[in-house]
């Protein structure tokens, strides 16, 4: 009996299940009309403007990013210009693993949806080019496309059209405090007291080594162990000396800090000195613990050190 049961509620479930479908099409992973949006797309690269035109009726709705634009079929083939006469080597491939459909319903007509990834280098401004964009396409009985809706990031727009005009991003100090926060810091390393150099860092710090691959990075307890038995061990003796002056530069459009400084450090090794020039770059969290630290050196006169 409870067997029975579950049974007939099972056979309910799906009944249910299946009443609750309905077709509303088809899709279609070969179509002519998918044919269409490809070879449309070929006469843009090639600025072909009355090919590319043909595709279209004489009557069609262009939206970008869901909002209505006021471009006509004319506008179209100004667009093509454009995107010829600022671009080189303009390519409109398939965004792989995406690929096109064409979609038959019963009574919203055909469709064509494609991801697609536009690539080339703006010539005035060198900017390289790289736009996913997804594309709908409606078509007319007579197979003309009488909508076409594009969904991209806008960014890069934004950068060529920056990168026409002289805008400042931030403020170049001479004198501030992270400044001194950086050459209180060197003076720790220099006492060899590592515990009040690791104070100016943020626990959660990063330590990028020229020399290291860009994948790789040392943290705070890490680097401390690195530069205890580099440089603190006994019998090991060296000098540092600040070359010109440090910069802080305030970022407006990342809200952050850097302070560039330059360095030379002299040791003795195997009765020589040797010196070289070392480079840091180092940026602020908010309460003024350096975050992060870039060290620009060679390895080689410490080798065997």
């Amino acid at each position: 009996m409870r067997l029975s049961l579950n049974f007939l509620v099972v056979l309910l479930f799906v009944s249910t299940c299946l009443l609750s479908q309905k077709k509303n099409g088809t899709i279609f992973i070969e179509h002519e009309a998918i044919d269409k949006t490809v070879n449309l797309w070929k006469a843009f690269e090639n600025g072909d403007k009355e090919t590319f035109l043909s595709y279209f009726a004489d009557s069609v709705y262009i939206l970008s990013n869901g909002k209505l634009s006021n471009w006509t079929k004319k506008s179209l083939g100004e667009s093509l210009e454009w995107w010829n006469k600022e671009f080189e080597n303009l390519k409109i491939t398939d965004q792989k693993p995406a690929f096109p459909d064409a979609l038959e319903y019963k009574e919203g007509g055909l469709w064509v949806q494609d991801w697609q990834l536009m690539t080339g280098r703006h010539i005035e401004s060198g900017i390289n080019l790289k736009l996913p964009v997804h594309r709908l396409y409606s078509f007319n009985k007579d197979g003309k496309i009488t909508s076409l809706h594009s969904y991209y990031n806008n960014d890069i727009f934004e950068e060529i059209r920056n990168s026409k005009m002289t805008k400042e991003n931030g403020t170049v100090y001479i004198n501030h405090p992270y400044i001194i926060t950086i050459r209180k810091a060197m003076n720790a390393f220099i006492d060899k007291d590592i515990d009040k150099w690791s104070s100016f860092y943020a626990p959660n710090a990063s330590f990028i080594y020229s020399s290291m691959s860009p994948d790789q990075y040392l943290k705070l307890e890490e680097n401390k162990d690195m530069l205890t038995k580099t440089f603190f061990t006994s019998g090991k003796e060296y000098k540092v000396e600040q070359i010109g002056y440090p910069d802080c530069i305030y970022y407006a459009k990342s809200d952050d800090y850097a302070v560039f400084s330059w360095w030379k450090m002299t040791i003795k090794k195997n009765d020589k000195k040797y010196e070289y020039v070392f480079m840091l770059t180092d940026s602020f969290d908010k309460e003024g613990k350096i975050i992060s630290e870039y060290i620009y050196s060679s390895s080689n006169h410490i080798e065997g050190w």
